[in-house]
């Protein structure tokens, strides 16, 4: 029985994982720089040091992550809902793909 349980839990903390690994298989960098625009306007390259992390090289399963928390408003930030809130998938992915590669 215990065996079951952790395999189950196993499982139930592991679909988060295989989910961003599909989405950033199915990702495209180019895709993500082209949207990047507007996000960009808020986290610059360096951090400003008032609030807004830069996300350059930030770990792409992260990112998804926090989007995704974003848009199902788990976490609190209005503007940051509003904007994961607009984005699908494979454009947050894809996002997550370029800043990824950025320094």
């Amino acid at each position: 029985m215990k065996k079951i349980f952790f395999i189950l839990i196993f499982i139930l903390f592991s679909l988060p994982v295989f989910a961003d690994k599909k989405l950033l298989a199915e990702a495209d960098a180019d895709y993500g720089e082209h949207l990047s625009g507007e996000c960009v306007t808020c986290h610059h390259k360096g951090g400003l040091n008032r609030g807004i992390p830069s996300i350059n090289g930030q770990d792409a399963e992260v990112f998804i992550a926090l989007m995704l928390a974003y848009k199902a408003k788990e976490m609190e930030n209005p503007v940051m809902q509003m904007i994961a809130g607009r984005l699908d998938d494979n454009q947050i992915a894809s996002l997550a793909l370029y800043f990824s590669k950025l320094k």
